[in-house]
């Protein structure tokens, strides 16, 4: 297919206008995804990067990719992680919903993330000529178009209804990890600060820097969080050997942990329960009930980094909590054979193998 301007035009119309109609008559023509990027994702996506970064630059309005103070870096990395951003969200849908029993097919994913986008993609362009309520204006987008993939998905890859509101969640937390790691990867302005202080609890509180709410928020802290554990050093004992006051420190660490992780785990049951009971009783997921998936979304970054959380959070060592974590791992794998330093580990961790549980 060679870009049709009229083409793409009716779709981002009725893609507004009339999604439904659009949706079932566009999919119905089982488009391939080079066909769909051609007519489609690749305009939409490009120009609301472009569009949206030059009028904030103009008029000082709300852009998503605005971190650098040069433009053509700016632009170059809106590029990219917008094109990142999207083909990992069409590869976990579309594998995702091969796990909950719907039918993967890679170019109806590819359709369905890119018809339930266009609002997120309009509004950050109408988002960057506001500068009064420009981010406002993109965050209604992006939970339009939350509702919109929520409806599109099932009919584009076939989940079942009693697994669609499952495989939306975990889809949603498994795209948001992942582009967070990605993002903190490649090093993006709102996730990096230097950090001059390895004790985080002193750097959050002494951070001269603004700090963002919600999602973007938690992404800032978290990345002052990997900034300051990476920043540990730890010089081992020359004889390998742990001491009980390690092994116990461990063991209370990833006690934490696996609390912040049911608590995590519970929230997700239960907001997978009630968007469950909503479908059951024949109604859709309003704005709000998305909103709040949005909104709360930005813990899945805090149960990722749990264990790091409660490592730094109380004043401990990153790089001494790896290094116990791997003595011992080598102790239980080599049984205590090999040297006296995997014997006494060994002996360790016998002693308070109860309450390693799974942790080694």
């Amino acid at each position: 297919m060679q870009f049709d301007i009229k083409k793409s035009l009716k779709l981002i119309q009725g893609g507004l206008l009339d999604h439904t109609a659009t949706w079932n008559d566009y999919l119905a023509e089982n488009p391939g995804w080079k066909d769909t990027a051609t007519v489609l994702t690749g305009p939409l996506l490009v120009a609301n990067i472009v569009l949206s970064l030059i009028f904030s630059r103009l008029i000082g309005g709300f852009a998503y990719y605005g971190y650098s103070s040069n433009f053509f870096v700016a632009l170059l990395m809106g590029l990219i992680m917008g094109v990142i951003g999207f083909l990992i969200a069409v590869f976990v849908f579309n594998f995702l919903s091969g796990v909950f029993n719907g039918k993967p097919d890679f170019n109806r994913a590819f359709a369905a993330v890119s018809l339930a986008a266009i609002p997120a993609w309009v509004a950050g362009i109408v988002a960057s000529i506001i500068p009064s309520v420009g981010f406002l204006i993109a965050l209604a987008g992006g939970i339009v178009s939350l509702v919109f993939l929520y409806k599109i998905l099932p009919l584009a890859l076939e989940v079942p209804d009693e697994k669609r509101a499952v495989h939306f969640v975990v889809s949603l937390v498994s795209i948001f990890i992942i582009n967070a790691v990605v993002g903190f990867m490649m090093g993006q302005g709102a996730m990096r600060q230097q950090i001059n202080s390895t004790d985080f609890t002193r750097a959050e509180k002494s951070s001269s820097s603004v700090k963002g709410s919600g999602v973007v928020g938690e992404l800032q802290r978290q990345g002052r969080l990997m900034e300051a554990a990476e920043a540990d050093v730890y010089e081992p004992p020359s004889d390998g050997e742990l001491d009980e006051d390690q092994v116990e420190e461990y063991i209370s660490v990833m006690q934490k942990t696996r609390a912040m992780h049911k608590k995590y785990a519970d929230n997700m049951d239960k907001m997978a329960k009630e968007m469950k009971e909503k479908e059951e009783a024949g109604e859709t997921p309003s704005l709000s009930d998305l909103g709040k998936i949005y909104g709360g979304i930005g813990t899945a970054m805090t149960a990722n980094n749990a264990e790091m959380e409660v490592v730094k959070t109380g004043g401990g060592n990153w790089a001494e909590h790896q290094w116990v974590k791997e003595q011992l791992r080598a102790a239980v794998i080599q049984q205590g054979e090999g040297s006296e330093a995997l014997e006494h580990n060994y002996e360790l961790y016998k002693k308070y193998e109860d309450q390693l549980e799974d942790d080694v």
